[in-house]
């Protein structure tokens, strides 16, 4: 049994995000406007580092409301968070470009499980108020995405890995988080 992969793909996130712009944000889970990226991912999580904290910390926060242990931070997973969050940049899905779930990243013998979220902003400074509201947005949809609450709050998970991919599009900085959860 603990070879599940709580991570489907969700047509809730999707429809979800599309339908939750924010202020000047506008959540995309799409690639309709694939053909405007005039940037290259930016794989480093140099600039987005509070948005990464921020994550982790509002996941812990939301855990301990509903009695679940922290999770601890994981070399290893955020290894496979980098990977992911760039792939994801790249080609929206749980899909990796090898035909396999992005979750089958995780060892098989253990509990495992991917988020995935992305916010596009406009004009985007990486300060640190900008930071924390991707976070709010990228929660808020998450939580209202039954699958991926499901992976937040799952009391066998107690690693995560979180990073942030950055892609410069003709409609603004696109932010892809990838979350990787495992035991």
């Amino acid at each position: 049994m603990k070879r599940i992969c709580r991570s489907l793909i969700s047509l809730t996130l999707a429809i979800t995000l599309a339908l939750l712009p924010i202020g000047i944000m506008v959540a995309r889970t799409d690639r309709a406007k694939a053909d405007d990226e005039v940037g290259t991912v930016d794989s480093t999580t140099m600039n987005v580092s509070i948005l990464n904290t921020a994550m982790l910390d509002k996941i812990n926060n939301l855990r301990f409301s509903k009695g679940v242990g922290n999770l601890s931070i994981d070399a290893t997973l955020n290894s496979y968070a980098a990977t992911r969050s760039v792939e994801a940049a790249t080609k929206w899905s749980h899909t990796r470009p090898n035909g396999a779930q992005g979750c089958d990243m995780i060892p098989a013998n253990k509990w495992r499980g991917e988020n995935l979220s992305y916010v596009t902003y406009p004009d985007f400074g990486f300060s640190e108020a900008e930071q924390q509201a991707a976070a709010d947005l990228m929660f808020k949809n998450l939580v209202a995405s039954p699958t991926h609450y499901d992976n937040m709050v799952f009391g066998s998970f107690t690693k995560i890995g979180i990073r942030t991919s950055v892609l410069d599009t003709g409609g603004g900085t696109r932010l892809t988080t990838a979350y990787m959860f495992s035991s």
